[in-house]
């Protein structure tokens, strides 16, 4: 387990936003038992139907200071995978990755050749990968993760959606993760809570 004191979440910081941990959450509503789910959110979303990866950006970006994977302080360049989870052909999770572009030639070498698998392939058949503890967040239209799902399900009119981030690890090199919910997915298919 990756310490929390030494896990930094800037994943997709374009301006502050209140990510939070688990405890700073109080009436949480039907998108919780979504965004609390462990494991590869792709398994999960194949039990509703056949999940279709499409990828909207994937290339170097550099990040702004304090926006970088490991927390540094200058700008760092880094490799960005945009994507959109569709379940059934209906986009359902809006995604990024950012790996630093140091370790996208070594340990996360894997995401450059992802195409349209699912990141959960490199994820979660390693036994060297940990994973932080999840963040949450409400993103607005500041938000790259936000914007995307507009351009993508225009005729969506909600003013905010709910968002997960981690980082996983392997081998030192970190894997930043952002997940956006769109509305619909926890709505039409509220699940169980898990035990954790």
């Amino acid at each position: 387990m990756i310490a929390e004191e030494e896990t930094v979440l800037d994943v997709c910081r374009e301006r502050t936003l209140g990510w939070r941990a688990e405890r700073a959450w109080h009436g949480r509503g039907a998108a919780w038992h979504w965004l609390r789910r462990e494991g590869s959110l792709t398994a999960h979303l194949r039990k509703l139907g056949d999940v279709r990866v499409i990828v909207l950006f994937e290339g170097f970006i550099e990040l702004r200071a304090r926006a970088s994977v490991m927390g540094g302080v200058t700008p760092r360049s880094a490799w960005a995978r945009d994507v959109t989870l569709c379940v059934d052909g209906r986009p359902a999770i809006m995604a990024r990755s950012l790996v630093e572009a140091k370790d996208s030639i070594t340990g996360w070498r894997s995401i450059k050749g992802l195409g349209d698998s699912p990141l959960a392939t490199l994820l979660y058949h390693d036994t060297g990968v940990c994973r932080s503890r999840f963040e949450y967040g409400l993103l607005g239209r500041e938000h790259r993760l936000f914007r995307l799902a507009r351009r993508i399900v225009p005729e969506s009119h909600t003013p905010r959606l709910w968002a997960r981030r981690s980082v996983f690890e392997r081998q030192g090199a970190r894997l930043a993760v952002a997940e956006c919910f769109l509305p619909w997915l926890y709505q039409e298919h509220p699940v169980a809570m898990t035990p954790s």
